[in-house]
């Protein structure tokens, strides 16, 4: 017992020193493009959703985790208003992207900043590319065609700012921005009674963008071209995207997809690395407690022994009672009605007349004789007559049927 006390100190001990030295260690910059809203990280969107109540005064911001084709099937918000989406990739099904296509078609705004499209650039007959250099360079900067938001160019990376827009019709495009390549990555499609702006560089609406310069400039100057009206954040589209991406590159952090954060405890606790190796420690220790102190404890099993089969001993004493009353012809008839038993379980062969047919049926199926099989049943027809029967033909008789059945095949 004692011995036991110290192993569980040592492992307390142990699983303490740990927790404290992963949380009072640096935690490393968190480089994912996650877009999120919640985040601080470099490329979480934190900052821009907070800039929205500067863009829009006095309007409703709201965050929006759930699917876009379930806010109404008419109207998916009422009255005119905005909706803001930001990540790498546009995705959403048909369904969401009809719904999508009659909110702005009603009279309300759209503004996407994404590197890709999909479904929605068919549909608006765009597409994305990386932009081709002219000149070997690791930067790239943004500008506004409009030349009242001024000539002001905003510095990025080649790596974030190379996509840009391939229009397959340009007759309703209207462009708003270039990069300093000449390439175009902010576009305004017409669409019913309302508008889709476009943007390729969803990276200059990052944290990591708005703290750099006067790039926060850029990115309200972007957002001025919405109206000042209820404006709708979404990050449901890209949320199960981003879910499958963290686990596929093996990060621990976990994007809702369901139409609220979920806060328990658990999911807390394995976000945190320092917290997570806690809790897999502890279970981890708690199942090797378990594992030896059960084998150390456990009560010895005494062995039962099976039942004896004491089928042979009973048969025994039954026959010598029988014996013993010198009723040879009742245990004669037990021997037949067993035999004639026998030969319909093995044989297929019915017994109700023991005529010269069965006779010559049993010898053919049964591969014994056809003398040897008239002389058991003669025996049994004179059983069968007899009031009485002596020891020696019952012996006979129990003879010849165990002869049978140690010939037959």
């Amino acid at each position: 017992m004692k011995s036991t006390k110290t192993y569980l100190i040592i492992l307390v001990v142990t699983i303490v020193g740990f927790v404290l030295v992963e949380m009072y260690r640096p935690e490393p910059t968190d480089w994912s493009q996650t877009f999120s809203d919640k985040d601080k990280i470099p490329y979480g969107s934190e900052l821009l959703y907070k800039l929205l109540t500067d863009v829009f005064p006095n309007q409703k911001i709201t965050d929006s985790k759930v699917p876009f084709y379930s806010r109404g099937v008419e109207k998916p918000y009422p009255g005119k208003s905005n909706y803001l989406y930001v990540y790498q990739v546009f995705r959403t099904d048909s369904i969401g992207l009809n719904r999508l296509m009659n909110y702005v078609s009603s009279g309300n705004q759209a503004f996407i900043a994404a590197e890709g499209f999909e479904k929605l650039g068919d549909s608006l007959h765009i597409e994305t590319d990386y932009a081709i250099m002219k000149k070997l360079t690791d930067s790239l900067s943004l500008s506004f065609s409009n030349p009242q938001l001024g000539k002001t160019a905003y510095p990025m990376t080649l790596q974030s700012a190379a996509v840009s827009f391939s229009l397959k019709d340009s007759s309703k495009v209207t462009v708003l921005g270039r990069n300093s390549a000449g390439n175009i990555n902010f576009i305004r499609i017409p669409f019913g009674k309302g508008f889709f702006y476009l943007h390729s560089v969803p990276a200059a609406f990052t944290n990591y963008y708005l703290v750099k310069g006067k790039n926060a400039e850029y990115a309200f100057r972007a957002l001025s071209y919405l109206p000042v009206q209820e404006t709708h954040w979404d990050e449901f589209v890209n949320i199960i995207h981003l879910n499958m991406k963290m686990r596929q590159i093996g990060k621990s952090r976990s994007y809702v997809s369901s139409p609220d954060y979920d806060d328990s405890p658990l999911r807390f606790i394995v976000s945190q690395p320092a917290l997570r190796w806690a809790y897999y420690l502890s279970i981890f220790g708690l199942f090797l407690y378990v594992v030896f102190e059960a084998k150390r404890r456990q009560r010895i099993i005494p062995l039962i022994e099976a039942p004896a089969n004491a089928s042979l001993e009973f048969v025994e004493t039954i026959g010598q009672l029988y014996f013993k009353s010198n009723n040879h012809k009742n245990i004669a008839g037990k021997k037949i009605s067993h035999f004639l038993a026998f030969i319909r379980t093995k044989f297929f062969i019915r017994t109700i007349e023991l005529d010269q047919d069965f006779r010559n049926e049993l010898s053919i199926k049964s591969g014994v004789g056809i003398t040897e099989i008239d002389e058991i049943f003669d025996q049994i027809d004179k059983v069968s007559v007899s009031e009485k029967l002596t020891e020696k033909e019952l012996l006979t008789l129990n003879e010849r049927i165990e002869g049978f059945y140690k010939n037959s095949k």
